[in-house]
């Protein structure tokens, strides 16, 4: 998404922040005097760097977790960025007041819990009579039962952080701050902060969270930034981001990423999520209006990548949403797209209540289509999106395995193949009277025989007319090469290209319904490398344009620099590069 559509909740520019330590110095030892006071000269000081020149912006509607080590400057950032510690050089700006939610919040410990609950909740900007709607709340959710009339000084460590957390979670302020909060207290405990933080997320504008878990960012957070000793190591969609933190033992910090430099010919389309990427890809891409759209969640990108066939049929780009809210990059690009309808893939389980809410908001017509598992909805989406009776080819794959699910959807012709998805239990009753209702040539099975065995297989072959065929070899960058032979001849004007990675599907969701859209051929290349058949393909298509779809993190700068060897220029060939 670009800088001129989003709307900032947070600029942090350039900010450094340095505060000194005092220790205790060694008796005899010597050292210079200074301004300090007669006690100050009998300690050292310590000056710490914490943080070191982070710049980043935060948009309303993200979810962003911030990682790295013990000591890496995390929670000092997110106290600059509440607003509780002023930095030592840059600005922070932020579009209302932020709310630190943590366990270390300061209270009156000689004061009861029930009067600290009026003094915390007011001080987050609620009135006495809001404080008194919410009061009964507070005291149930942190358990501490009668205490809450003792002095907090009389709480056990696990009462006070109890208490302070359901206090902290009163309010629901336009910019979140929670700083390992979700630690607190028991299991039980836990689980309920966890969902309270997920209803505070799916409220707030925008959210900060800050935990060693990285099951907790990975399942609250849809951004990630890594710091380390204070420096900006990445930025970016939370799987990548996490990928390399947890892979990587030791990585040289750097105060931030350095500029990509630019290669003529070879673009890059990119946002901060696969939200931002996915609306751009389609803005981009697509100049002209269009009567469809269909809306898959962003979670669920097994399910996103099987629509993609037969949105391309009518001409329908797969945008991503949040599961539970409807991103502004995206309510933007289905504005500009102007449809008359908008097709939900899936039932509330998988894309909320609110994202429907939304969308019949903006005067268009909403029609959901599947029920609340990929599965299901992928049986629906065979036929009732476009209502085909005949097809020629059906894929079917695993839900599991994002790359099998990528190679079907890329094989698939949109006309005439669709993609239907398979769970844990294999071949079911219900998918089998899916594929009944259905005229099938051939059907291909991307799934080994753990998932489909033999006797599947023979069911399968009953409902084909040409039996069934078991493709386990082909990758998905060997399927999109094999497709482009098959469509596209040599000197095109524009070729896309994502990467194949499997934390990276979600770039290819929008890319591959946009390019089918855009008669262009659609090629997948490795996070550093450019696979051997796509190395090929490109050496024989000689495009003047390449679009990349991700960012650095998906597609590295040296891929993209590498690309540029297989552009055609003007004097080599006879057309231009195309006005995208």
């Amino acid at each position: 998404m670009g800088e001129a559509e989003a709307t900032p909740s947070v600029v942090v520019s350039h900010v450094d922040i340095v505060y000194r330590v005092f220790a205790g110095r060694r008796p005899g030892s010597r050292g210079p005097r200074s301004w300090l006071s007669r006690d100050e000269e009998n300690r050292s000081v310590r000056t710490v760097h914490a943080v070191k020149d982070v710049s980043f912006v935060a948009r309303h509607g993200e979810s962003i977790g911030i990682i790295g080590r013990n000591g890496s400057g995390k929670s000092t950032l997110l106290r600059a960025v509440a607003g509780l510690m002023p930095p030592t050089n840059g600005h922070v700006w932020s579009d209302g007041t932020p709310s630190l939610l943590g366990v270390n919040a300061v209270l009156v410990k000689q004061l009861s819990g029930a009067r600290n609950i009026y003094i915390g909740a007011q001080a987050l900007g609620l009135s006495r009579e809001e404080v008194d709607d919410v009061y009964a709340d507070i005291v149930e959710f942190s358990g501490i039962g009668d205490a809450i009339d003792l002095p907090m000084s009389a709480y056990s460590s696990g009462m006070a952080a109890r208490l302070r957390f359901a206090i902290s979670t009163a309010a629901v302020p336009p910019v979140l701050v929670v700083d390992e909060a979700l630690a607190t207290g028991d299991a039980d405990f836990r689980a309920r902060s966890r969902e309270r933080i997920e209803g505070l997320r799916e409220r707030a504008g925008t959210v900060f969270l800050v935990s060693h878990s990285a099951a907790s960012i990975r399942s609250m957070c849809d951004r990630a930034i890594w710091l380390d000793s204070g420096e900006l190591v990445a930025d970016g969609p939370v799987d990548l981001v996490l990928e390399a933190y947890q892979s990587s033992s030791k990585r040289p910090p750097r105060s931030h990423p350095p500029a990509e430099p630019d290669v003529p010919g070879v673009e890059r389309w990119s946002g901060d999520t696969r939200y931002h990427t996915s609306a751009l890809t389609s803005r981009r891409g697509l100049q002209d209006q269009t009567d469809t759209v269909v809306l898959a969640s962003g979670a669920d990108l097994a399910l996103a990548l099987a629509c993609v066939p037969g949105g391309a049929s009518v001409a329908a780009p797969v945008l991503l949403t949040h599961p539970t809210r409807l991103m502004r990059t995206t309510r933007a690009e289905i504005e500009r797209l102007g449809p008359q309808q908008v097709v939900l893939a899936g039932g509330p389980g998988i894309i909320g209540a609110e994202v429907a809410e939304a969308v019949d908001a903006l005067g268009v017509v909403v029609h959901r289509l599947g029920g609340d598992d990929s599965v299901a909805t992928s049986r629906v989406m065979l036929t009732d999106l476009t209502e085909v009776t005949t097809l020629d080819v059906v894929y079917l794959a695993p839900v599991g395995e994002s790359g099998a699910v990528l190679t079907a959807a890329i094989s698939s012709e949109p006309g005439t193949s669709r993609v239907l998805l398979v769970g844990e239990d294999g071949l079911t009753a219900e998918t089998e009277a899916a594929l009944e209702q259905l005229s099938v040539r051939v059907i291909r099975v991307l799934a080994d025989d753990d998932t489909l065995d033999g006797a599947a297989l023979e069911r399968l072959r009953s409902l084909a007319r040409e039996g069934v065929q078991r493709v386990l070899t082909p990758t998905a960058a060997a399927a999109a090469a094999a497709v482009s032979q098959d469509s596209h001849g040599r000197g095109v004007d524009v070729v896309y290209v994502a990467s194949a990675d499997d934390t990276a599907v979600g770039d290819a969701v929008t890319g591959a319904g946009v390019a089918e859209m855009a008669g262009a051929p659609f090629l997948l290349v490795e996070r550093d490398d450019v696979p051997q058949v796509t190395h090929e393909e490109l050496e024989r298509l000689a495009p003047s344009h390449i679009v990349l779809l991700g960012g650095p993190a998906t597609i590295t700068p040296a891929v993209r620099a590498r690309l540029a060897d297989y552009l055609v220029s003007d004097a080599d060939d006879a057309g231009p590069a195309p006005a995208l």
